[in-house]
């Protein structure tokens, strides 16, 4: 079958939709439940299914997209869905549940969504709708059927404005801009900027994580809008902490999180995305451009060799949210009358991430002085065995991620321009070659999973053996256990006693 193609687009591919064999099933039933409401309900317009917005873009773009969103004209999406169902039953076809997920302004959830599954596909349906804001709020008052083109120029962006017009079986363009911009690769709003953003300014942050998802140019006027102070002002105060967060995540989980500290900080964002908390009591906070320096070290560790190259895909988000907020390693702040790491305000507060980013980024934080140290010494004579090991104790599971962050560190001090001018090659090496010599050694020494090990002689017993009481003392004689470990691999229980009483007496 011969594919309408709609021009070739920024990455290259000639633009067509190609359905899999399940999306023509699903669209072939929705086909059909558009004529049998024709006849079930004569009086009603003709309802016309679309595939709408993100499915369009990736399949236009060459993309696979398991995302099935289907707006329909003149009908709520929770009834079109039990129109599906009934044409299945109609047909013999065994049917699924439909979710109804009612509105939810507050959580940006400004309509009726139903769900159900096709052919093991999940399906979302809802209406075309057009919306009507009040000044001061992001949150539509006024949400009421629309025409396809009134619910196109509502949407974020032109190339996220798209439909399939599944009873039509073709691409349709109501702003006549979306299928420009993925040919241009252009990111733009379908109606004015300015007023797009002043009506929902959470969509500033998904143009830039557009912009970079797809390597996309932002248009000027759209930079323009968003450097607005009135723009700026609105994100902080009508945009809740938790949909910037989700926002940010998704950008350092994509192709091209450096471009998207670049963009960030380019429309002076980044202290509205990462604001400092109020009362800092020591350290300077940083610029927003060591963020987008430190996250574009650490693409350029992503194409090194082991063992500085990031192992997972985890491990790379967690070095690029490192990376975002290392303007603030140092900074103390005051919270309920007591100092700690500004960087974990930052993490909690301003981009809400869970309690695991935030132990994991202040760990990774608290390693990078002791290891610089380390890294150094090591350069010159080789550090002991209990030095290494102990500090691989502190960090845990994260000392190699640790390793690797402190090394992008010492690049951003040394050569901060290196990723724009690469011409000290070899003392970048030098560098890398440092922080690769301390994992090795770990591995050398036996002891990269030493964060793991049990001490020979539990914490009573080793109060017993030096004859005091248990008590704070036993954080001092458990260090002094593990360190006389790393030293003695081959040590025994009985051996270990006897190094602590010697330890006791010569105090």
């Amino acid at each position: 079958m011969e594919h309408k193609t709609y021009g070739v687009a920024k990455n290259g591919v000639t633009m067509k939709i190609e359905l899999t064999e399940k999306e023509a099933q699903i669209c072939s039933v929705l086909r059909g439940v558009s004529s049998f409401i024709a006849q079930e309900r004569p009086e009603l317009p003709i309802i016309e299914s679309r595939i709408a917005g993100g499915w369009v873009r990736d399949k236009l773009l060459g993309n696979e997209c398991h995302d099935l969103d289907v707006a329909i004209n003149d009908m709520m999406g929770y009834e079109f869905a039990t129109y599906v169902n009934k044409y299945l039953e109609n047909q013999g076809v065994p049917t699924r549940s439909i979710a109804k997920i009612d509105s939810n302004p507050e959580k940006s959830k400004h309509l009726e969504t139903a769900t159900t599954k096709l052919f093991n596909q999940e399906v979302d349906f809802c209406n075309l709708r057009t919306e009507i804001y009040e000044e001061g709020s992001r949150i539509p008052s006024q949400v009421t059927f629309g025409t396809p083109s009134e619910d196109a120029y509502r949407r974020d962006t032109t190339i996220n404005s798209l439909f399939y017009n599944i009873n039509t079986g073709s691409v349709e363009d109501f702003t006549e801009r979306g299928i420009p911009d993925l040919i241009k690769g252009c990111i733009r709003t379908p109606l004015a900027p300015f007023e797009t953003f002043r009506d929902d300014p959470l969509r500033v942050i998904r143009c830039i994580r557009f912009s970079s998802r797809f390597n996309f140019e932002m248009v000027p006027e759209l930079c323009e809008a968003a450097k607005h102070p009135e723009i700026k002002d609105a994100l902080v105060n009508k945009i809740s902490r938790e949909r910037i967060g989700t926002e940010f995540d998704k950008m350092i989980t994509g192709p091209f999180p450096h471009l998207s500290l670049q963009l960030i900080e380019q429309l002076g964002l980044y202290p509205v995305m990462m604001a400092p908390p109020a009362d800092i009591k020591r350290g300077i906070v940083g610029e927003g451009a060591t963020a987008v320096t430190a996250v574009g070290i650490v693409e350029w560790l992503c194409s090194q060799t082991q063992p500085l190259l990031p192992s997972s895909k985890d491990e790379k988000r967690t070095l690029v949210l490192t990376a975002s907020v290392l303007p603030f390693l140092g900074v103390m702040a005051e919270q309920k009358k007591r100092e700690v790491p500004a960087v974990q305000f930052v993490l909690r507060e301003s981009i809400k991430t869970n309690n695991v980013d935030v132990n994991t980024v202040s760990t990774i934080f608290r390693g990078i002085e002791p290891l610089q140290v380390l890294a150094h010494k090591n350069s010159t004579e080789q550090v002991k065995r209990s030095e290494l090991g102990m500090l691989i104790r502190d960090l845990g599971v994260l000392w190699q991620t640790a390793i690797k962050m402190t090394a992008v560190k010492e690049l951003l001090d040394t050569h901060p321009t290196m990723i724009e001018n690469n011409k000290e090659e070899h003392n970048i090496q030098l560098i890398c070659q440092k922080y690769i010599a301390l994992i090795q050694l770990a591995h050398t020494y036996g002891i990269e999973n030493c964060y793991q090990w049990k001490h020979l002689v539990d914490g009573k017993r080793a109060a017993q053996v030096v004859g005091v009481k248990p008590g704070p003392v036993l954080t001092e004689l458990l260090k002094i256990q593990m360190t006389w470990q790393l030293e003695n691999p081959q040590g025994t229980k009985e051996e270990c006693e006897k190094a602590l009483e010697e330890y006791w007496k010569s105090k």
